[in-house]
């Protein structure tokens, strides 16, 4: 096991390097430059020298790339341009939005997807079976962009003043506010990579409001993010529900089930003891790759729904030009990627006891 993460770590680094220079040269083939993109007509040719020569832009690019590379070798993801703050800070206060949206949509896809798979293929061929493939194939159809604008109308505007009606923007309720964990634990005067960490688990609104035992917050962070959720995770979910169909069917074919029904253990037994462990490696496979589609998916979902996260951010960075805040961004997100694909393989070994990690 230790000899197989080792080297899927050692095998990540050629592939990590290989997204910064990527990234580095498209950030910098994009049309304009990041003066005249934020400063408009004020971006005088003297304005801009100063500007670039502040930001080390004016330097040749092979110069600027082991710049850059340097700085995230020593963990420091430069200066935005457009905010003029460090990257770091950036993704502290907006990076756990995105976490928990993409947490909640990876939970209603997974739970709902392999309930809904499983219901079909035990009654295949029924009206049941029939139903749940519609349903899939109309949410791996529908944009993101389209299912969120309509639920949002739907929820909003159609169910305004019922009981049913639910929040179409935001994290909290307007004129609620959450308090930091370091202000509530009393931990002011904590500085450093600690302060940080407990900074970024303070802006994951669920998390905080859970451990200040602040229920209210958490229902309302709750409510605000079932409409996110779900039009971020309707995708994800369809392609679950249709992969655990197809592999509980494959499954339930097999000899030994067949031997299991013939010992006369019960259907649920069978089912639930034999079929779905087996069932289950593919779909453990396709939850993990799912992963980057609702990272990517929630730069829709988080610009349609107001919420202030990572992929607001780099669409925001992107038309501003600024190369510092695209880069870190995708550095970040492709290590989060990195570590999810591996904790999937390990994760897949443990089901199938034939996989051994060496």
């Amino acid at each position: 096991m230790a000899q197989f993460i080792t080297r899927r770590l050692l095998l990540s680094v050629p592939v990590l390097f290989g997204i910064i220079l990527l990234v580095f040269v498209l950030a910098r083939v994009i049309p304009s430059d990041p003066c005249r993109a934020m400063l408009g007509e004020k971006a005088t040719n003297q304005v801009c020298d100063a500007f670039n020569e502040r930001y080390g832009l004016n330097e040749p690019w092979p110069v600027q790339f082991v710049t850059s590379l340097t700085g995230v070798l020593r963990g420091d993801l430069g200066t935005s341009i457009k905010w003029d703050r460090p990257v770091t800070d950036l993704l502290t206060e907006r990076l756990p939005a995105t976490v928990e949206l993409t947490m909640y949509a990876l939970l209603f896809a997974t739970v709902v997807g392999v309930i809904l798979g499983r219901l079909s293929a035990l009654r295949r061929n029924s009206p049941t079976d029939v139903g749940t493939m519609v349903v899939a194939n109309l949410g791996v159809s529908i944009p993101v962009f389209v299912l969120g604008l309509v639920l949002a109308y739907f929820f909003a505007v159609v169910l305004k003043g019922t009981p049913l009606a639910l929040p179409p923007s935001g994290r909290l309720t307007p004129g609620t506010s959450i308090e930091p964990l370091a202000v509530a634990w009393g931990l002011e005067n904590l500085s450093g990579p600690p302060r940080s960490i407990l900074d970024f688990f303070s802006n994951i609104y669920t998390f905080n409001a859970l451990v200040t035992l602040r229920f209210d917050l958490l229902a309302d962070t709750m409510r605000h993010m079932i409409l996110p959720m779900i039009a971020l995770g309707t995708i994800p979910m369809a392609i679950i529900a249709r992969m655990t169909r197809s592999s509980l069917l494959d499954v339930l074919g097999l000899d030994y089930i067949r031997t299991a029904r013939a010992k006369g253990l019960r259907e649920r037994g069978v089912v639930n003891s034999h079929a779905m462990r087996n069932a289950m490696l593919p779909v453990v496979t396709v939850i993990g790759l799912s992963l980057g589609g609702l990272l990517s998916g929630a730069v829709l979902t988080e610009t349609i729904f107001n919420l202030t996260g990572i992929g607001k951010t780099i669409t925001e960075a992107i038309t501003g030009r600024d190369y510092i805040v695209i880069q870190g961004v995708v550095i970040v997100v492709a290590i989060a990627y990195l570590v999810v694909n591996l904790v999937v393989d390990v994760s897949y070994a443990f089901l199938d006891p034939r996989i051994r990690l060496s």
